[in-house]
């Protein structure tokens, strides 16, 4: 799976369908999922805000935002619509997500060894993103890798939880 540049129609619709009803409650929308598993469909919803989402928060807006996807033309397509946190362990899936994504410490993979990483899957840093290329910083040093080099993202949040329940 490389990164998308943005939204297949499915989700391109569902997230201009959701996103006032998301932001309207005080959370951010990370992202609009469209998927088979198996024999079934699903559209998924995942919202975030600083402090964390609870099963409360997805509770909250669930009528709402099934209400509006019933009233899309796609809905014929769905057979499972879910909205949840988009985790400590979030996907990145898109580029343009990846502007969000700077500074967070990550779990990148890639379709082959590129120069500058030790292997194909490393933990680091994502330092910068140029439109093109994002910079990581990990035990291995500096290194750019091309987006389209790029299978998957994700955070690598998990190993802070100790952190976060401090606070």
């Amino acid at each position: 799976m490389a990164l998308a540049k943005g939204f297949g129609s499915i989700e391109a619709a569902a997230e201009k369908a959701v996103r006032p009803i998301v932001e309207e409650h005080g959370y951010s929308l990370w992202d609009v999922v469209f998927i088979k598993e198996g024999a079934a469909w699903y559209l998924r919803i995942l919202i975030d805000k600083p402090e964390g989402i609870s099963i409360d928060d997805c509770t909250s807006i669930d009528g709402l935002i099934n209400a509006e996807i019933d009233k899309q033309d796609f809905i014929g397509k769905i057979d499972y619509l879910e909205i949840g946190s988009a985790g400590l362990e979030r996907s990145v899936r898109r580029v343009d997500q990846l502007a969000a994504s700077i500074g967070k410490r990550i779990k990148l993979k890639t379709y082959k060894l590129c120069e500058g990483l030790p292997e194909k899957s490393v933990r680091c840093e994502l330092a910068a993103f140029d439109g093109e290329k994002v910079t990581v910083k990990g035990e291995f040093g500096t290194a750019e890798v091309g987006v389209s080099d790029i299978s998957t993202i994700n955070y690598d949040d998990f190993d802070d939880f100790d952190k976060l329940m401090e606070e």
